[in-house]
């Protein structure tokens, strides 16, 4: 097979990738999928309301509650939404230059959250472990291949390799690589659960389908993005009532995970089906461009990495501040857990444009103007 593009392929990949552009400038973010970036940043925040407090320790599956099944449902997502921080990444890079001062600031973000919040807890009593002093030293390249940051961090270095090969191929050949890796990560890695993941190489095979959207579009799925979302966003809900049930009534003494089942990962079918539905509805959303969604966007990365920081951050967050475990027999516990994700996320937004503009700002344009001013670059 030829790995070289016909003029009609050509001709095809530049039509589509003219019809899927932003509506907007490529100078202003497209608030379309800004906003769907905070309603991810929520999801996220609210899977964590429930995995990293105490909540979970109560929940039995075979004498449920009331507040156990609205949990079960509030905390579904989070593997669904890191998908599609990966799709966005490539659908808007599969076209652009790698740019090394971005990847530094994304590092800079990193160490900075997590040198200062380890410091903010010492100060404040926390007994000091050496344990938690190599975590936050080493805190990149202790995720790879481990949590979404460490792991984002080095698909972003592969950007440019990624490309070269997406754009070295044509659609029918793209189309068949997409195929073949779906299958292997996501349908056998579903329902032969022994294996078939792992952060770094999931996250390249969501990268791809996003730059295949952006090059190609998905017509047939895109003209029906609504209802192949609403589908998928049912389905994912029925798979967990559905093994909820059958925990309840068989009397299986297991944790709330296995309820996850089809949504427990990001390379499971349901996750990845409800991030690629969701992600076609808001791409194609019309809204008119609104400044104050496209600022408060901008902080999506920072609400990550201030409240999902460490354990340190975790016990403070859920348990002593918030207390989650504390209302789970509490009929206000719906309440509490929205108002509780919503207050997370503002507070933490607050945090993160703070320090965009008085840390990160004059630290870059310092860099930049001393750059500039070396012999040779006038």
């Amino acid at each position: 097979m030829s790995t070289l593009r016909t003029d009609k392929d050509a001709n095809k990949m530049n039509h589509e990738a003219t019809r899927t552009e932003p509506i907007v400038s490529p100078t202003v973010r497209s608030s379309n999928l800004e906003l769907f970036r905070i309603l991810l940043m929520l999801m996220i925040i609210a899977h964590h309301y429930v995995v990293n407090s105490e909540i979970a320790n109560f929940f039995n599956p075979t004498h449920p509650t009331a507040n156990m099944l609205f949990m079960t449902l509030y905390g579904w997502g989070g593997k669904t939404g890191i998908n599609c921080f990966v799709l966005i990444t490539g659908y808007f890079m599969c076209q652009k230059s790698f740019s090394w001062q971005k990847f530094f600031k994304l590092v800079f973000e990193v160490q900075f959250y997590t040198t200062v919040i380890y410091l903010l807890f010492l100060l404040s009593g926390r007994s000091f472990s050496w344990g938690e002093l190599y975590q936050m030293l080493l805190a990149i390249p202790l995720g790879v291949g481990q949590s979404f940051v460490g792991s984002f961090l080095c698909l972003y270095l592969l950007i440019p390799f990624v490309n070269k090969l997406i754009h070295s191929m044509n659609e029918r050949e793209f189309r068949y690589l997409l195929v073949l890796l779906v299958g292997i990560y996501s349908v056998i890695g579903t329902f032969i659960p022994f294996g078939f993941y792992e952060n770094i190489a999931w996250f390249v095979v969501i990268y791809l389908i996003g730059s295949y959207i952006r090059l190609y579009g998905m017509p047939i799925f895109s003209k029906h993005s609504f209802l192949f979302m609403a589908t998928s966003l049912i389905t994912a809900m029925a798979s967990i009532l559905l093994l909820f049930y059958f925990f309840k009534y068989r009397g299986i003494n297991t944790s709330i995970w296995d309820t996850y089942y089809f949504v427990s990962n990001s390379n499971k079918i349901m996750a990845l089906l409800c991030s690629v539905s969701m992600f076609l509805f808001f791409k194609d959303l019309k809204m008119k461009n609104n400044r104050w969604i496209n600022k408060i966007a901008t902080a999506t990365f920072g609400v990550l990495l201030i409240h999902g920081n460490s354990d340190a951050m975790r016990e403070w967050l859920w348990g002593d501040v918030l207390k989650n475990a504390s209302f789970y027999n509490s009929s206000y516990m719906w309440l509490h857990a929205l108002l509780s994700v919503l207050l997370v996320y503002l507070v933490c937004v607050a945090i993160d444009l703070l320090r965009i503009r008085f840390v990160e700002k004059p630290i870059f344009k310092a860099f930049d103007s001393s750059k500039s001013s070396r012999p040779g670059n006038e």
